[in-house]
């Protein structure tokens, strides 16, 4: 049953109260680190969702990071290390059971006790088909018995090796077990509480009872903001997550606005429908591969912040090899007689190869297919789309785009009504870390992501990734998985995106390894003046 308002504030918020102001930021000069302070962040719209079981979304992760902590988590060197979590999993030799010791002393935001009842709760609603939202994917069906011995101690029973639930775990938020219902609850045991989610605005107040050392500012603001480059120019807001390219360029000619970016493990990536002719033959999904201007969506959308993509493994992955490149190295057709080295640096597209894909396929030249472009947060994926398309086009594919919303694409992927789709893997990637799980998965036949491929090897290969603990083993059996998906031309990226986050000079620096993990660090930044 959700809690009411009243509960939820009583929980989470104490005594503190925020009146939001506009000029929070006025009063910050000179160039050193300060304490104290509240730090406002724009994003392009505020979640209706800020309780992070009910989602795995950016914007979510963002506002809930500093509330919500997990049981584990990726450090800047990206090991994972224990944060509710008193040590490291104790996993039985058969890997089918795992112990955890949680931290002593922990209190969640109203003064209750951090028990193994909360995290058992928790496992069980994200473990269940029926209630784990966005984590069905990773956990539903995953977890077994999962008890809690004493007020210290998780057993959790595993009906297979699940090696990469420490990944998961480093990953999933454990909330107030009273909490796990209501969808805009967000209490915690982190260094700062909800104090109000109202008006266009949620706030986040420093919690003066947390554990360990001090944060340095006092507050964090959330606000909706139309153009995010303006607002950080107006010093109305001092951090910008997910800015648009074309908002990159702008923040990078200003004065006091800077840039940063990292690769992380998240996907921008075509997949063609297996299900549906000409797709489910190898031959042209390879042509499709070797059709795509992937050095124009990096230059032309990205304006060089993605990395050119091959198979489904990015940069931020476990098993990446950045020497592997199944579609091979050439000029574009749209570059100048003498292109830049830029231009050169990476695969593009290989009129001669597709056109020997076709001589290999018992299809015509010249296959008609509707790109659906799925634009949600990313709204550069129209424009990733169009120069997809128009490269398409030239190398002898007719293709039309349409635009469709994500809710519209879960229903159209179901039922497989669909040609070819241009998809944003950011959420999902975010709920399994460093993994290549979540870029894996359409491959997978038994994933509700799945596009109809069926590859026996694949599958017993990604559980032996799921079910494996060491970190190397892991690493190389997804790039082994990765590069049987590229080779049958199943998940196709044409560029791996990097994360980018826009700032005022009035902040410091964020981390760009947590970056690289979805994370912007906020509870430990500092105002500058």
């Amino acid at each position: 049953m959700p809690l009411s308002r009243r509960r939820v504030l009583a929980l989470g918020a104490g005594t503190g109260v925020v009146v939001a102001s506009a000029g929070l930021l006025t009063a910050c000069s000179g160039n050193g680190l300060r304490t104290g302070g509240t730090l406002a962040v724009g994003l392009p719209r505020l979640p209706d969702v800020l309780n992070p079981v009910h989602s795995t979304t950016e914007p979510v992760r963002w506002i809930a990071d500093p509330v919500v902590e997990a049981l584990y988590t990726y450090r800047d060197d990206t090991t994972i290390g224990p944060v509710l979590a008193g040590a490291d999993p104790q996993i039985a030799p058969d890997g089918l059971s795992w112990t955890i010791r949680l931290r002593a002393g922990v209190r969640f935001h109203g003064g209750d006790p951090f028990t193994a009842e909360h995290v058992v709760d928790c496992l069980r609603r994200v473990g269940d088909p029926a209630t784990a939202g966005d984590w069905a994917p990773w956990l539903a069906g995953r977890l077994g018995t999962i008890e809690a011995p004493d007020a210290q101690t998780v057993r959790i029973g595993l009906p297979r090796p699940f090696g990469a639930l420490r990944a998961v775990l480093a990953c999933l938020p454990i909330p107030h077990r009273a909490t796990l219902g209501d969808p805009r609850a967000l209490v915690g045991t982190g260094p700062f509480r909800l104090a109000s989610a109202d008006g266009g605005t949620v706030v986040l107040r420093r919690d003066p009872d947390h554990r360990g050392k001090a944060v340095p500012l006092e507050g964090i603001e959330f606000r909706a903001v139309a153009d995010g480059s303006a607002e950080l120019k107006a010093h109305r807001v001092a951090v910008y997550p997910r800015p648009t390219p074309d908002q990159v360029r702008r923040l990078r000619k200003g004065d006091d606005t800077y840039v940063q970016t990292a690769s992380g493990p998240a996907d921008l990536v075509v997949l063609p429908n297996l299900r549906r002719p000409p797709f489910d033959n190898v031959a042209v999904r390879r042509a499709l591969a070797y059709g795509m201007d992937r050095t124009r969506v990096s230059q032309d959308v990205y304006r060089g912040d993605a990395v050119i993509g091959q198979g489904p493994l990015g940069p931020g992955n476990e098993g990446w090899d950045p020497e592997y490149t199944p579609y091979g190295r050439g000029v574009s057709p749209t570059t100048s007689p003498k292109p830049s080295p830029s231009a050169t640096a990476g695969p593009t597209v290989e009129p001669e190869r597709v056109t020997a894909m076709f001589g290999e396929a018992p299809v015509p030249a010249g296959v008609r297919f509707t790109l659906l472009a799925v634009v949600g947060d990313a709204a550069e994926v129209r424009d990733v789309a169009r120069v997809l398309a128009e490269g398409w086009n030239r190398v002898g594919f007719t293709v039309t785009v349409e635009n469709v919303d994500p809710a519209t694409w879960a229903a159209r992927r179901r039922t497989g009504d669909f040609d070819v789709a241009l998809v944003d893997l950011r959420g999902s990637a975010y709920a399994v870390g460093r993994t290549g799980l979540a870029v894996l998965s359409p491959a997978v036949s038994t994933s509700a992501d799945n596009t109809g491929y069926a590859n026996p090897e694949l599958d017993r290969l990604v559980e032996q990734v799921r079910g494996t603990a060491d970190t190397a083993r892991r690493a190389t059996l997804t790039r082994v998985a990765g590069e049987i998906v590229a080779r049958d031309a199943v998940v196709l990226p044409p560029v791996y995106p990097k994360s980018a986050v826009g700032r005022s000079g009035r902040v410091e620096s964020v981390s760009t390894r947590r970056l690289g993990l979805g994370r912007l660090g906020l509870a430990e930044l500092h105002l500058r003046g």
